[in-house]
């Protein structure tokens, strides 16, 4: 299993940080992302750039503190958590991913994978929040 945790603090409320995150119809500002559908109250899928898709179903909401759900395609299974707590000036957030790749060749290079993408996701939200 490979696990990943960005944290950083937003010069925004919890609750503009959360909207952004949780929108699923509007999910335009993340680079790595095509589209979403919205498949069920608590599940989804996104597919990436290329049409890949990966299947998501959301295990806890907590607005405007808490969201995860658990992950899975061809590739991978795990799960993703979003935590967002009120900061001086702001909004500290903290994901952490942890994914079991299901291809031996891919165990090496989860780790990495998962850092370059946190990193990404983070640089795509402070855009989308104008930050």
């Amino acid at each position: 299993m490979a696990r990943a945790k960005i944290t950083a603090e937003l010069a925004c409320p919890p609750e503009r940080v959360w909207e952004t995150v949780t929108d699923l119809a509007r999910q335009g500002w993340r680079g790595d992302v095509a589209r979403v559908e919205v498949t069920g109250e608590r599940t989804f899928t996104e597919y990436a750039a290329g049409g890949f898709p990966t299947v998501f179903t959301v295990t806890r909401r907590e607005p405007p503190c808490r969201w995860a759900f658990d992950l899975e395609n061809e590739n991978i299974k795990g799960s993703w958590a979003g935590e967002f707590r009120p900061a001086s000036g702001g909004c500290r957030v903290t994901f952490t991913e942890d994914v079991t790749p299901k291809k031996a060749w891919m165990r090496p290079l989860a780790g990495l994978y998962l850092r370059h993408q946190q990193r990404q996701y983070l640089k795509d939200l402070k855009k989308a929040l104008d930050l």
